[in-house]
Order: C-alpha cells, then sequence, then structure tokens
C-alpha cells in the first residue's frame, strides 16, 4: 500500500511566481527575500523526506475552466499537465509530470465514495500550482503529480466540511493503492487577500497566523468557523484557506509540525506549514 509520509499547505499568487523569476535572474526584492529564505526548510525536508509522488489540491483561476463550465471538484488524470498561459506568457519551466495510474485509482475511490470528479485528460495548471513549485523543486521536474482543482471562483463554492472530508477520503485512496509509493499531500490556497471591490488589498496577517497554529491540532475549529466569517475578516480570497483543510484530512492524527512560516510581501499572505506523520 501507498504510504502518505507528510504534508504541506502553502499560499500562492501570480506575484510569488513573478518574483521568484525575477529574483533568480536579478535578486530578491527584500520583501521576497523573506518568502525565499523562509521556503528553505521546506526543500531541505522534501529532499529529505524523498517522495515518490505527490497529490496537490489547489484552485485554477480561470485559466483553464471558465464560467461557461466551471467544475466544483475536478481532477487531472493525464501523463503531464502543461503551464497555463495567465496573460504575460509562459514563464521557462517544463510541464508537470502526471500519474496515471494514480490518478485513475483515486478518481474510482472518490466518485465511490460519493466525491463527483470532472476528470480532465488535458489540464493547463496555472499558478496555484506554478508560482511555488520553483521555490521548492529543482528541474528537471520528475515527481509525478496528481492534481485536484477545487472551485474557489464561482459560488457557492465547496464548504468546509466538504474539503476536508475529501481529504478523509483522499488519504483513504492514496493509501488503498497497490505499492509503497510515499506520497505527499499538498494543499494550497491563498490566505488572507482580496483582490476586487471596495476592500481591494484587505489583509489579515492575525488571521492568517491564527490558522498557521490550528491546523495541526484544532483542525475542527477552523472548520466550524463559517466562509462568510473568514472572508469577513481576511478578505474574500481568505477563503481559498478551505482548501487547506484537504490536505490536513489526508493525513493522520499521529504528526510532527516540522516547519511554519509566515510573512506578508505584498497583496497576499504567504504562509508554509509542513506535517510530518510520524511513522514515516
Amino acid at each position: 500500500m501507498a504510504r502518505i509520509v507528510g504534508g504541506f499547505g502553502i499560499s500562492h499568487t501570480p506575484s510569488m511566481g513573478m518574483e521568484y523569476d525575477k529574483g533568480m535572474a536579478k535578486g530578491f526584492d527584500p520583501r521576497w527575500q523573506k518568502w525565499f529564505d523562509g521556503t528553505r526548510a521546506v526543500k531541505a525536508w522534501l529532499e529529505k523526506i524523498r517522495p515518490e509522488r505527490l497529490v496537490i489540491v489547489y484552485n485554477d483561476h480561470l485559466n483553464h475552466f471558465d464560467f461557461d463550465a466551471y467544475p466544483t471538484l475536478a481532477i487531472g488524470v493525464a501523463p503531464s499537465f502543461r503551464q497555463a498561459d495567465e496573460g504575460w506568457g509562459p514563464r521557462p519551466f517544463p510541464s508537470l509530470v502526471g500519474d496515471v495510474d494514480l490518478g485513475w485509482h483515486l478518481t474510482n475511490r472518490l466518485v465511490r465514495g460519493g466525491y463527483d470528479l470532472t476528470v480532465c485528460q488535458d489540464l493547463a495548471v496555472d499558478h496555484g500550482i506554478y508560482s511555488w513549485f520553483p521555490y521548492l523543486f529543482d528541474t528537471p521536474w520528475d515527481i509525478p503529480i496528481v492534481p485536484l482543482a477545487i472551485n474557489m471562483v464561482r459560488h457557492p463554492i465547496p464548504t468546509n466540511e466538504r474539503l476536508h472530508g475529501l481529504g478523509k477520503a483522499l488519504g483513504e485512496a492514496i493509501r488503498s493503492f497497490p505499492g509503497d509509493q510515499r506520497t505527499v499531500v499538498i494543499s494550497t490556497g491563498g490566505m488572507s487577500h482580496q483582490i476586487s471591490g471596495a476592500r481591494f488589498g484587505i489583509a489579515n496577517e492575525a488571521l492568517d497566523e491564527f490558522f498557521l497554529s490550528k491546523i495541526k491540532d484544532d483542525v475542527q475549529e477552523l472548520v466550524d468557523i463559517p466562509q462568510e466569517e473568514m472572508m469577513r475578516l481576511g478578505g474574500t480570497e481568505a477563503s481559498e484557506l478551505a482548501i487547506w483543510f484537504s490536505m490536513r484530512g489526508a493525513l493522520s492524527d499521529n504528526l510532527v509540525e516540522r516547519h511554519r512560516y509566515y510573512t506578508f510581501p505584498a497583496i497576499t499572505g504567504c504562509g508554509v506549514i509542513v506535517l510530518e506523520e510520524k511513522a514515516a
């Protein structure tokens, strides 16, 4: 059976990716140098834990799906996932390698467990993954992934409980996959921010820090907070924090926190927390 050796939650934002490209070419802006430095421990953990595959729960930002057809839950099942062009041309990174066998296995288990998935055999991935991936993984990117895309754009969005339950079902499905593959589960969603309306630019660093402090041992306390309250306190897009419940649900309660970091370079809170299974 496949083994989940740990997981992490991490922010994403378009500027995170653009600042990486500029920073590696000409040096980082001091605000983004803090984020680069704060992710070094995550990269080191991944190099130590040596995952053989990744399952990544993220959200698309109208770069593959659009309002004509926007699924609530979608899974990528393909040999590779190309980079979406978000309007400024492709960045100098390769496509992501897909894990077709694990993808179909998860699809069958999750659908039969009550989670109706849109299956994408062609999927372009945007900054939901590409913004932070280069900080943590050196090219060539040969570690296979299975991406799960969550609707966080068109309301009604899935509830906190639904995404936490999805994580639990995902964990069971991964563990039932034949073999002994070391698997890391990742959830990525922006922390406090709002990118539209009169409250554009709102952030709540205290809320972000509170979230990071609770997700390991008190996740149900976070799940019980109404999404409307999270959006009131942290901006409309703070609802993306619900995606992190999928990572936490996939893990056991027998965890060690290996790293936690938070900073606020601009517009969006940038945080990460790494949780390792003690059995790993």
